[in-house]
């Protein structure tokens, strides 16, 4: 249980759901966690980040919580520089945090709820790769993980918000693997599938095939195996939670 011992890692959005489960068995695994996410639900789901990083710290590993709205350039700028002056270095990046407008008509979606969503999962990948790159250009090593979505590449009725910002951030990604190889930094892409959030569990659409979904915490493992990662061994993958075991990982 000790294979991110003497890492630090950043998870974003990781006041609940998916988030909460890869920073908690990070900490598992021996990583300094910083949790990081807004205040406050906007729409009120329970969890906070001191909650995520009380929990790390109640199974014995190390945790600082940081609330930071991954839009607001000035917050990630200072929450990066926050974990630098504590720890002097950063090793995983994963960017989760991320919002959804699913099951409204493009129409419907007026520009200023479309910009919030872009900002949010797209722009807010952007910013936190741009702060913390320079840090491990430096190491000369790092790992990015970015939650992605089998939406990128399935065009469905009314997905036109959340599918194009997650086929923008596949494209993101597998560009910036190209840009950081020779400084040994993986870039990656983890579609963790269907899960049983709390995100999830308010959306009418999502109850279909609740039964099918799986809880958060299986994604554990394979968040791990890909913060292990450089360029050397797997960089500009797009890798399905449900194929672990199977097609890559151990």
């Amino acid at each position: 249980m000790d294979k991110m011992r003497g890492m630090v890692a950043i998870v974003t959005g990781s006041s609940r759901g998916l988030g909460r489960a890869i920073a908690l068995e990070y900490g598992r695994e021996g990583a300094t966690v910083v949790a990081c996410a807004r205040p406050a639900s906007p729409t009120q789901l329970p969890g906070t980040v001191a909650e995520t990083a009380q929990a790390i710290q109640d199974q014995g590993g190390e945790s600082l919580a940081i609330a930071c709205d991954v839009s607001d350039e000035v917050q990630v700028k200072s929450m990066v520089q926050q974990v630098v002056d504590r720890y002097g270095k950063v090793d995983v990046l994963v960017n989760n945090a991320g919002i959804m407008i699913l099951g409204e008509s493009f129409l419907d979606i007026e520009p200023g709820r479309w910009d919030q969503l872009m900002n949010v999962n797209l722009r807010g990948a952007y910013l936190t790769c741009r702060y913390v790159l320079p840090v491990m250009m430096s190491q000369r090593r790092g790992s990015i993980v970015n939650i992605g979505s089998f939406a990128a590449s399935d065009p469905r009725i009314n997905g036109t918000a959340y599918c194009t910002s997650k086929a923008a951030l596949h494209m993101f990604s597998q560009c910036l693997a190209q840009d950081v190889r020779e400084y040994n930094i993986a870039v990656n892409i983890l579609d963790p599938g269907s899960m049983k959030s709390e995100g999830s569990s308010v959306i009418p659409w999502a109850q279909h095939d609740w039964d099918q979904r799986v809880e958060p915490e299986v994604v554990g493992p394979s968040a791990v195996y890909l913060a292990l990662r450089d360029a050397q061994s797997l960089t500009g993958q797009m890798v399905l939670r449900r194929e672990f075991g199977q097609t890559w990982g151990e």
